[in-house]
């Protein structure tokens, strides 16, 4: 069962603005999708439903998925389709990989935001690696 972590006031207050853009809904249900994916292996305490309890991970939760919206707001949903090199072809248009035309990026776009990664990961969420010796 797949949950929103924050919603659209949390989204307005993130931004730091009165109302949440048009289509923040969406933007809130894939980016909590995406925070799923980068907690695939975290272990925190949750609720009979599979929501979490501890409020600094119901904090962090929220505060990833509203970075995440944002990213994915400014940088658009073919953010996928564009760093993985595949193509979209719409009838005559082409976009990406060997359709693209205009200059290729030196780097790609991350999937996930640099934020919401950082915020996971210092709330405990995202294990740092660990070496031996």
């Amino acid at each position: 069962m797949s949950r929103t972590y924050a919603d659209d006031k949390d989204f307005a207050t993130w931004l730091q603005v009165d109302k949440a853009p048009e289509g923040a809904a969406r933007l809130l249900r894939d980016a909590s999708l995406e925070v799923d994916e980068m907690l695939l292996t975290a272990i925190y305490r949750v609720d009979h439903d599979g929501a979490p309890t501890e409020p600094r991970v119901i904090e962090a939760l929220r505060d990833a998925t509203c970075a995440q919206a944002e990213f994915r707001d400014e940088h658009g949903d073919e953010v996928e389709a564009m760093g993985s090199g595949e193509s979209v072809r719409l009838g005559p248009l082409g976009f990406g990989g060997a359709f693209s035309s205009g200059p290729k990026p030196t780097q790609p776009i991350p999937q996930y935001s640099p934020k919401a990664y950082r915020i996971l990961r210092l709330a405990g969420l995202i294990p740092g690696t660990v070496q031996d010796g």
